[in-house]
């Protein structure tokens, strides 16, 4: 055997070093804990947020990678991972809440330094979300042959639609499991981990996307099948990485199924808290819904305008979703520490904090919003559309936000029903009516529309703080 050069053994340290490397930086990103009990309010709610906000951006990139390579298979297999993504958001949707639920439970027992409860809540969660995961996946292909119909699928869509959702939906149970651990991870403060994860995975189906959906050497070009598998093994990629972290104790918490016995007691404990959250999630979702029955009534021109201009806004929306998420875990934390005054303190840093970006983001969409729209379209009556709608909703941007973080606070604290009803109250109860009454009962047509978004969220933001200063959801039992 030849004996090893000076040059290899060189090289050889190196790889040491940077595998030493690697893995400290892993280890430092599984403890990469906030600490919302005792750390200043306002940065710590910003180290806490921004990844957060980083998250959602990831998830966006995750779904426009699918698009834009299905895009190259025709408008038909467009239409057909719009129509199937429908499904995988309501049916996901449903399933999270049960992931929220335990992310609100598991953060007041960590603030109640409670961590052998915790551990076990986050141990039967996660047998729970297992099965469940499994149950709807089984559902999901029981009930696949009568999707086409329910969903009104034109005759080419329909086919193309049936092979994505038949591969994509061997992740489902993954997907939602990865829902599940990723809330226990932020529970306790560590918001970076799960932002990693999702960031590993998006690099993973980009990768093996085109591989699959086109073919290459001896792979063969599945098409929309291999659009679902690529997506399917992302999220089943993912959950492996998070479960090893579980396993060897370095998700900063430990669970143990080695002993396992089911709680039903505490698995609806649990329900009863993401049960709510679910709902308060579909009726947001069936509210946009609803918009744009509406809007559909005014041609073409508006729905396009009113759909990018959604884009925007929920680009936007971004950072208010994770100052939301924040203000939820330092919420339970701190009741759970008997710390309420620093909840408080919370609330009020987070709507000052977003105050001041949405003044900022609603004055650059005020300005800029047209050109945004211009990338897409060049049609005059869909941009002159788009640049009102701008020039309207930025006004609700605030208010939006506000209400938002005021209403995490309460879901914060376990109040999960008031939460959904203030939610589901404002937006189908007074912001879908008023799109309706203004856009059919005056003259203002859609313009109507645009305006009882802003001034809806103006009343989930009244609502919310009216609700949040009656204290009524302290007195809520996790």
């Amino acid at each position: 055997m030849k004996p090893c050069s000076y040059r290899d053994k060189v090289v050889h340290n190196d790889i040491l070093r940077a595998t030493k490397s690697v893995v400290v930086r892993y280890r430092r990103v599984m403890r990469a804990r906030v600490d919302l009990l005792n750390d200043p309010i306002d940065s710590s709610l910003r180290l806490f947020a921004v990844p957060m906000a980083f998250s959602f951006l990831v998830n966006m990139i995750y779904s426009l990678i699918d698009r834009y390579y299905v895009s190259r298979l025709g408008d038909a297999a467009i239409a057909a991972i719009g129509s199937s993504d429908t499904v995988a958001f309501v049916v996901f949707t449903l399933a999270s809440g049960f992931g929220v639920g335990t992310g609100i439970i598991v953060s007041r027992r960590f603030g109640e330094g409670n961590l052998a409860e915790a551990s076990r809540t986050a141990t039967q969660a996660m047998v729970g979300m297992a099965f469940l995961g499994g149950i709807i996946t089984t559902a999901l292909y029981l009930a696949l042959p009568l999707l086409p119909s329910i969903l009104r699928m034109q005759p080419d869509v329909a086919p193309l639609a049936m092979d994505y959702m038949g591969a994509l939906f061997i992740g489902f149970a993954a997907n939602v499991m990865n829902f599940q651990m990723f809330a226990i991870i932020r529970s306790m403060g560590n918001a970076v981990f799960p932002m990693v994860v999702l960031l590993s995975t998006t690099v993973v189906n980009a990768a093996i996307a085109p591989l699959l959906i086109f073919g290459f050497g001896p792979i063969p070009a599945l098409g929309m099948t291999g659009a679902g598998l690529a997506t399917a093994s992302a999220q089943i990629f993912g959950t492996i990485i998070a479960l090893t972290a579980f396993a060897q104790g370095k998700a900063g918490l430990s669970v143990d199924f080695s002993n396992f016995r089911l709680d039903l007691d505490l698995l609806l404990k649990v329900a009863r808290q993401g049960f709510p959250a679910s709902l308060q999630m579909l009726s947001v979702a069936l509210n946009r819904i609803f918009i744009f029955s509406i809007v559909g009534g005014f041609g073409t021109s508006v729905v396009a305008a009113y759909t990018l201009g959604l884009n925007v806004d929920m680009l936007v929306f971004m950072c208010v979703f994770a100052m939301g998420m924040a203000v939820e875990v330092a919420t339970g934390q701190n009741l759970g520490a008997g710390k309420e005054h620093r909840v408080w303190g919370f609330h009020r840093s987070a709507a000052k904090q977003m105050i001041v970006l949405m003044s900022t983001l609603a004055i650059v969409v005020w300005i800029a919003g047209t050109w945004f729209i211009e990338l897409y379209t060049t049609t005059p009556q869909t941009v002159s559309e788009a640049t009102t709608y701008f020039h309207t909703s930025v006004f609700g941007y605030v208010f939006f936000a506000v209400g938002l973080v005021t209403v995490r606070v309460i879901s914060g604290a376990g109040a999960a029903v008031l939460s959904m009803t203030i939610t589901a109250g404002t937006l189908l109860g007074l912001q879908l009516p008023l799109a309706w009454i203004l856009s059919h009962l005056t003259p203002l047509k859609q313009h109507g529309v645009w305006i009882a978004l802003a001034a809806g969220y103006l009343i989930f933001c009244v609502v919310a703080i009216l609700v949040l200063r009656s204290k009524i959801w302290l007195r809520t039992k996790v």
